[in-house]
C-alpha cells in the first residue's frame, strides 16, 4: 500500500496552492469537475499528490463528496493531521527555494534513521516535513 494523495481543507484555496507551489515546487494540473472549487497539485512524477478544497462556505456537492452526515457550510477534518511529509532528493535546491521565497524553516537530524528533516509552516496551520537522506547534505 502507498499513499495516493492528501486532501487539504483551506480557508483560501489559492493561497494554500501558491504556498505549496512556492515551497515544494508542486505544479497545478487537471482536476475533475466535482461541482465545487478546488485545486490539484502535481509532483515531479506528474502525480496529483495534493488536493485542495474549501474549508468554509462549501456547497452541497462538496458536502456530499466529503460524505458528511448532513449538508454543512463548513468542512470538517484535518484536525487529526499533524503534518505531511515529502521525500526529496535535492537539498540545496529546496533550501534555496525556501530562502528565495522567504519561507522560514527548521531543520533536524535523525541519525538513527539516516534522515535530515526540514519543517515549514503553511496557511491554516499546515505543517510540512521535507525529508532527505543525510548523505544528500554533503
Amino acid at each position: 500500500m502507498q499513499l495516493n494523495h492528501a486532501l487539504l481543507l483551506a480557508t483560501n484555496i489559492q493561497h494554500m496552492a501558491q504556498f505549496l507551489e512556492s515551497s515544494l515546487g508542486l505544479k497545478k494540473g487537471p482536476r475533475p469537475a466535482f461541482g465545487f472549487d478546488g485545486v490539484w497539485l502535481y509532483d515531479d512524477l506528474d502525480t496529483p499528490c495534493i488536493h485542495i478544497a474549501a474549508k468554509f462556505g462549501i456547497n452541497e456537492s462538496q458536502s456530499n463528496y466529503l460524505t458528511q452526515a448532513s449538508v454543512s457550510t463548513e468542512a470538517v477534518g484535518l484536525s487529526t493531521v499533524d503534518h505531511l511529509a515529502f521525500f526529496a532528493t535535492d537539498y540545496q535546491e529546496v533550501k534555496a527555494r525556501l530562502e528565495a521565497t522567504s519561507i522560514p524553516f527548521v531543520e533536524r537530524e535523525v541519525p538513527a534513521a539516516n534522515e535530515h528533516q526540514v519543517f515549514i509552516q503553511g496557511p491554516d496551520g499546515l505543517k510540512i516535513e521535507i525529508l532527505f537522506t543525510r548523505s544528500e547534505l554533503i
